[in-house]
C-alpha cells in the first residue's frame, strides 16, 4: 500500500510539472486577451445634419459587446481617410484594452470612405460637397450619442463614458471630437497627429518649417542617401520602356504621376517618402521590419541588384502589387509630399482643408511647393480653393493644449508627421495636467495604437503604458463626477422626502389631536351617562 501510495505521489507531481512547464510555455507565447471579431452594422446616417434637411445616407460601424459591463466605457475610433475595417487590423492596442474595462468597442467609418459613401452629385453637383471635418465629427456625435445615452443595445447601458482613439488624421479627428464635444467625448488618444502642420502662421516658434516634413524622411536614411540619390539619376537615364517592365507598372504616368516636369523617379521618390512611417520593427503585410534598412541594403555594395532593379524592388515592397501591374495613383506621385490635390475623397480634402504646405530639399527629392500651382488643380478638379487655415480657425492649432483636458498626444520620432505633433518639450507644463504628451525616439506611425507584441521598443511599451493609465485617471474621474452627482441628487431626495413627512405628520398632528381630544370628551360623557344609569332606581331593583 506505502508503495502504491509513493508511485501515485510520483505521477501526480509529474503531471503538475508537465501542466507548470505548458502554462509557463502558453504564458510566453500567446497574445494577451483582445477583441477580433467585429459585428459590422449600417447607420441612417444625416447627409446634412441641418433640422429640415431628411437626406440620409448609410454608414458603417464595426462593433464588439462582447466585454461590455453595465455602464462600462466605449472605446471608439474615428475613422479616417479609408476602408474601416483596415483600421480595425491596425488598432490592436484600442482592442486589447476592452477586455481591461469592460468596454464596448466601436469604430467608425468616415463619410465618402469604404461603403460609406452618399449618392455623388447630391445638392450642387460637385462629387465631395458634404465632406467636411464638421460633418464627420457630426456623424460619430448622432452614432455615439445612441450607445453613450440611449442604451440602443442593451437595456440599462446608459451614460457610458466615451474614451476616443484615433491616428494620423484620424488622431487630429479624436482632438477636434473632443474639442467639439466634451460633454460627449470624456478622454482621447490622439497618435501621431499632426495639427500643427495646419497651423503655419506659428511654425517658427515650434521650430517648423515647410521643410521639416522632408527633412525627417532623409534623416530616416541617412548615409544611403548617396546610393539612393544616384539610383533615382540612373532610372532617369534608363529608356522608358524598360522602366515600365521592370517597375511592372500599367503606364508610363505610374512612374511619373503629377510631376510637372514628367521626373521618371518621382514613383520611387514615392515610395522613400512614404516608407519611414511604416518604419516598423516588425513585418506588416508585405514590409518588412526595420523596413528602411531593408531598402538601404538593397543598395549597399552586397547587393546583387543593379540600382534600378533595386529601386523597382524597393518600390513593389512598399506598395504591394502582386498581381497585375501598378496602377497610376490619383495623387501623391510628383505632387506635394505627404500627399495633396488629386482624384478622390483625399484628394478633395486636400482641396478644401488638409493641404500641406510642405517643400523639399534633399538628396531624396527637390520641390517647392507653389500654392498657385495648388489652386489651380483643385479649381480644375473640383471648382475649388484650398481654405489653408481653416482647420486651425475652426478647431484651434497649437493652441489647443492650452484649452482641452483629457487628452494623450504620441508621436514616434522616425515618423515625418511627428513635426507637426504636439511634443513634450513644447507642452508638458502648460494647459490641463490631465493632457499628456509621449515622444518615442523609436516609434513610427501611430505604432502605439498598434497590437502590443513582445519585439515592441521600451519607449513604445512605456507610451502604451501611461496611455492605459491615463484611461483609467479619466474614468475614475468620470466615475467620481457621476458620483458626486448622484449623491447630491440623493441628498436633496432624502431632503425633500424628510420634509414631506415632516409636513404631513404636522397636518397629521393637527387633525388627529382635536379627533383625540374629542374622543375623550365623548367617552368622558358616556361615562357619565352611563354612572347615572346605573344608579336609577330601576337598575337599582333588579340589581337586589
Amino acid at each position: 500500500m506505502a508503495q502504491c501510495t509513493i508511485e501515485t505521489m510520483r505521477s501526480i507531481v509529474s503531471l503538475v510539472a508537465i501542466l507548470v512547464s505548458l502554462n509557463l510555455a502558453i504564458a510566453l507565447t500567446t497574445d494577451p486577451l483582445v477583441v477580433e471579431e467585429y459585428e459590422t452594422i449600417y447607420i441612417n446616417q444625416s447627409l446634412t445634419h441641418e433640422p429640415n434637411d431628411d437626406r440620409t445616407f448609410e454608414q458603417r460601424y464595426l462593433i464588439n459587446d462582447t466585454f461590455w459591463e453595465p455602464r462600462g466605457p466605449i472605446f471608439f475610433y474615428t475613422g479616417n481617410e479609408g476602408p474601416i475595417e483596415a483600421f480595425w487590423e491596425g488598432n490592436g492596442f484600442l482592442r486589447s484594452l476592452a477586455p481591461k474595462f469592460g468596454a464596448l468597442v466601436l469604430f467608425g467609418e468616415s463619410r465618402y470612405y469604404g461603403r460609406s459613401v452618399p449618392l455623388l452629385g447630391t445638392g450642387t453637383g460637385k462629387p465631395y460637397e458634404f465632406l467636411t471635418t464638421e460633418l464627420i465629427l457630426a456623424d460619430y456625435a448622432s452614432v455615439l450619442r445612441r450607445y453613450a445615452y440611449a442604451g440602443d443595445r442593451q437595456e440599462g447601458r446608459t451614460n457610458s463614458p466615451v474614451i476616443s482613439f484615433g491616428g494620423s488624421y484620424g488622431g487630429t479627428l479624436t482632438t477636434f471630437l473632443r474639442a467639439s464635444y466634451p460633454e460627449l467625448v470624456t478622454g482621447a488618444i490622439a497618435a501621431s497627429a499632426p495639427i500643427g502642420y495646419y497651423d503655419p502662421d506659428r511654425w517658427s516658434e515650434f521650430t517648423v518649417s515647410s521643410y521639416t516634413f522632408s527633412e525627417i524622411v532623409a534623416e530616416n536614411y541617412g548615409e544611403c542617401l548617396d546610393s539612393l540619390h544616384a539610383a533615382m539619376d540612373e532610372i532617369r537615364a534608363t529608356d522608358i520602356n524598360t522602366l515600365i517592365s521592370v517597375f511592372d507598372v500599367c503606364s508610363p504616368e505610374a512612374l511619373y504621376g503629377n510631376a510637372t516636369d514628367g521626373d521618371l523617379a518621382a514613383l520611387f521618390q514615392y515610395a522613400l517618402e512614404s516608407l519611414p512611417q511604416q518604419n516598423y520593427p516588425y513585418p506588416v503585410g508585405n514590409i518588412p521590419g526595420q523596413p528602411v534598412d531593408a531598402v538601404c541594403a538593397m543598395f549597399s555594395s552586397k547587393s546583387d541588384l543593379d540600382r534600378v532593379e533595386a529601386a523597382a524592388t524597393a518600390t513593389r515592397m512598399v506598395f504591394g502589387n502582386e498581381v497585375g501591374c501598378l496602377e497610376p495613383f490619383s495623387e501623391g506621385v510628383g505632387g506635394v509630399p505627404g500627399d495633396g490635390p488629386g482624384l478622390g475623397p483625399w484628394g478633395y480634402q486636400s482641396c478644401t482643408e488638409t493641404l500641406h504646405l510642405f517643400s523639399s530639399v534633399s538628396l531624396l527629392r527637390n520641390y517647392t511647393f507653389n500654392i498657385t500651382a495648388q489652386n489651380d488643380i483643385c479649381q480644375g478638379l473640383y471648382g475649388v480653393t484650398p481654405n489653408r487655415s481653416k482647420l486651425t480657425s475652426v478647431y484651434g492649432g497649437y493652441n489647443l493644449p492650452h484649452t482641452l483636458s483629457n487628452v494623450f498626444w504620441s508621436n514616434g520620432e522616425l515618423d515625418p508627421w511627428h513635426g507637426g505633433g504636439f511634443l513634450p518639450r513644447y507642452f508638458e507644463t502648460v494647459g490641463d495636467d490631465t493632457n499628456h504628451f509621449c515622444l518615442m525616439p523609436n516609434g513610427a506611425h501611430h505604432i502605439d495604437l498598434r497590437l502590443p507584441v513582445i519585439g515592441d521598443p521600451p519607449d513604445v511599451q512605456a507610451c502604451r503604458a501611461s496611455q492605459e493609465e491615463a484611461i483609467s485617471l479619466w474614468l475614475s474621474s468620470y466615475d467620481s463626477e457621476e458620483h458626486v452627482s448622484t449623491s447630491w441628487i440623493s441628498t436633496m431626495a432624502w431632503f425633500a422626502l424628510s420634509f414631506c413627512i415632516v409636513t404631513l405628520a404636522f397636518g397629521a398632528i393637527q387633525y388627529v389631536v382635536p379627533w383625540i381630544n374629542r374622543c375623550r370628551t365623548s367617552v368622558e360623557v358616556d361615562k357619565v351617562e352611563l354612572t347615572n344609569e346605573l344608579s336609577s332606581p330601576l337598575l337599582e331593583g333588579v340589581a337586589a
